[in-house]
């Protein structure tokens, strides 16, 4: 990836002496940004642009190229290919437009670029895209129009999107803040974000990645190269309001929106997630700053309102606002002209206009071992005092980058003065409101406390024979089911060591009071077959039967049923089970996620996540620290810990119930989506009982 960033040499090709021919502009763009290699345009029609004469092919370049910027019509993109492998160019970046986004015969052309690549060894950023900026060397290859109004910084961007990547780059110029690479991925052919980002991660240049994406090549990926990284990394994902086609044949598949996914992966890796311009800045300038180690917060204004405001919104963030030491509240209040205001933290210093005073006042209050960082309030009305407010914005910037502790500094004042302020301090994050300030400083002190507590450990793995199941999902797939019946279903948890009510077969209502007799009365009787998504939907379930006569009645009852709903079944087989009356009923269901694969999802069972669907999500493997977490979530998790006189319930034991689950649905990606609803789960020391279970399959 870093010959995409770091050619010594650069073709442009589709240049021609046309005023509206669009390949001009990255011309113009290599020698506004300043580029430090060698320049070569290419275009059939010949002649010259800005002083460089123009080859006919890539074949006339007399010397060797490193990187080629293609723009020319896709038809035209097969033939230019071929000329780049012969010469030896093993990286472009193809801006051209009109393949797989417009269609089939787009996809078919695009398959023709793959194919030519692979034969030379070549890698592409593109098609559809409006190219790449390094800003270290100059090189700059979009063809919409930029001017060089931007600063070297620590942070580099992916985006599908030009136009979304390109607003990016104007609103970091308009806040004087800097980048460091760019590039647009556009269709994201042969190169993804996660080539990308996987580069970024390891460019000394490269301090915060953001990523602005439509939809995300390997969810799974990405996950595994954030949990490696130190940096952050932002994400602003869209394209999330198009309804799902699929009708979910289980509680699993309808809870679990792709939506609720991209969130729950994205913070089991520390992935910050935008949604908009204005949250992408916060968390930009989030990052801007030196890290917020702790939750201990100062907050020093000269307003009393915005001092009030700042700590609504240093509560709302849950910051601890440490105490001021007494000495040092009395010696500020000694200097206060007329000594009307209280002082604490937060500390009110609008009846202080010793400017001195207050640089000594953030820089003792920063250099506190006790202090994790500030949020200050600068007011001023651009009249008075103008020079001494200037300089003291300065002065906090030495203060916050010496300390190496954030200070979140937020400029009250007019826009000329905005924009002064701004123009003299370059790449120092400033912002125009408290709540943006203690966001940013939020959004610092939670990435900074998950990198260095691990969310992710490694789950368990147990021994498994997978024999049995594996033939049992072949045995499906032979007849075209499209689930598992419960007791196929049942068998595969059995494998797992996954807890089971007690449960047997009954063929006919002799032998189904006889089971029910050797379980020990009261039992349940259930509907079996593949044909029953949901077996209460259809009366498929019988609960508290409590003699053989009810039993036998029981499966009468049961046979009719599966007579009008499975009429060729070769046998009436229902399934009865011991009752589990006590214990706390918890759902805890799996998919297969197209982007990221098994997902688990847990909450509480029964009618709760049906009515409620108050659900947390992981991306499996879950290890047990994952799904303690996930309990945790759940709004009505309480109930699990006893509420009433009722008895706590075995949270251990679900927690490895869960483990063993996530690790079936990784073992087993036939299984689509998994629900088991109700799990039973007993007071502490107990276990949990399985009671219900349903597989769907791919």
């Amino acid at each position: 990836m870093k010959d995409f960033f770091y050619p010594e040499s650069v073709a442009v090709v589709g240049v021609s002496p046309s005023p509206t021919n669009l390949a001009r502009a990255i011309v113009y763009h290599l020698n506004e940004f300043r580029y430090t290699g060698k320049i070569y345009l290419v275009g059939p029609k010949g002649g010259s642009f800005m002083d460089y004469p123009i080859y006919p092919t890539i074949s006339h370049i007399p010397e060797e190229v490193d990187l080629a910027a293609i723009l020319t019509p896709a038809s035209t993109l097969p033939e230019i290919m071929e000329m780049c492998g012969h010469k030896g160019i093993k990286r472009l970046v193809i801006e051209s437009a009109g393949f797989s986004e417009l269609g089939d015969e787009g996809k078919e052309l695009e398959e023709q670029l793959v194919a030519i690549a692979s034969k030379y060894g070549i890698r592409f950023i593109g098609p559809n895209c409006i190219g790449v900026i390094n800003k270290e060397n100059g090189l700059a290859t979009p063809f919409m129009p930029f001017s060089n109004t931007f600063n070297l910084g620590p942070l580099s961007i992916i985006s599908q999107s030009g136009g979304v990547g390109g607003a990016l780059l104007n609103e970091l110029a308009s806040e004087n803040l800097g980048f460091n690479k760019f590039a647009s991925i556009g269709n994201k052919l042969d190169t993804d974000e996660n080539d990308l980002l996987e580069y970024f991660l390891e460019d000394s240049g490269t301090e915060t990645a953001f990523l602005y994406l439509e939809g995300i090549a390997d969810g799974r990926r990405l996950m595994e190269i954030a949990f490696r990284s130190n940096k952050p990394i932002l994400v602003h994902k869209s394209n999330t309001s198009e309804a799902s086609t699929r009708i979910a044949r289980s509680h699993t598949g309808s809870l679990s929106a792709s939506e609720e996914v991209v969130n729950a992966a994205f913070r089991q890796c520390s992935i910050h997630r935008v949604t908009d311009m204005t949250s992408t800045l916060t968390a930009i300038k989030a990052h801007g700053l030196p890290p917020m180690r702790g939750n201990r917060l100062a907050v020093i204004s000269r307003s009393g309102g915005h001092a009030v405001v700042a700590a609504d919104a240093a509560a709302k963030y849950s910051f601890v606002l440490q105490p001021f030491p007494e000495e040092f509240l009395r010696m500020v209040e000694g200097r206060l002209r007329a000594g009307v205001i209280r002082l604490g933290n937060p500390m009110d210093l609008g009846d202080l206009f010793d400017f001195d005073l207050f640089h000594q006042i953030v820089r003792d209050t920063l250099g506190r071992e006790d202090i994790d960082g500030m949020l200050v309030v600068l007011n001023y009305n651009g009249i008075f005092f103008q020079e001494d407010s200037r300089n003291l914005a300065g002065k906090i910037k030495e203060i916050c980058l010496q300390g190496q502790k954030p200070v979140a500094l937020c400029l009250v004042t007019t826009e000329e003065e905005w924009r002064l302020n701004r123009r003299n301090h370059p790449g120092f994050p400033m912002f125009t409101d408290p709540e943006e300030a203690a966001k940013a400083l939020a959004i610092s002190r939670d990435f900074y406390h998950r990198r260095n507590i691990s969310s992710f450990e490694e789950a368990k793995t147990i021994a498994v024979d997978q024999r049995k199941p594996l033939a049992i999902l072949a045995e499906a797939k032979t007849r075209q089911a499209q689930q598992l019946t419960t007791v196929e279903s049942f068998e595969i948890l059995s494998n797992y060591s996954i807890p089971l009510a007690s449960w047997r077969q009954a063929r006919s209502s002799q032998e189904a009071a006889a089971q029910a007799t050797a379980l020990g009365f009261p039992v349940a009787m259930k509907v079996v077959g593949e044909g029953f998504v949901h077996k209460s939907d259809a009366g498929g379930v019988l609960l508290d039967l409590n003699s053989e006569v009810e039993a036998r009645d029981g499966y009468d009852r049961l046979a009719a049923i599966i007579q009008t709903t499975e009429s060729q079944a070769k046998e009436k087989v229902t399934l009865v089970q011991k009752m589990v009356s006590q214990g706390y009923e918890v759902f805890v269901g799996a998919k297969q996620d197209p982007v990221f694969g098994p997902v688990i999802l847990a909450g509480l069972g029964g009618v709760y996540v049906e009515v409620f669907g108050d659900v947390a999500f992981r991306v499996a493997p879950v290890s047990a620290a994952e799904a303690r977490k996930m309990f945790a979530e759940i709004r009505g998790s309480q109930i699990l810990k006893g509420v009433r006189g009722q008895p706590p319930g075995d949270l251990e034991a679900l927690i490895d119930t869960v483990q063993r689950i996530s690790q079936l649905v990784c073992d087993l990606p036939q299984i689509q989506e998994l629900d088991l609803n109700p799990i039973k789960v007993l007071p502490k020391g107990q276990g949990c009982l399985v009671v219900d279970c349903r597989m769907v399959l791919s």
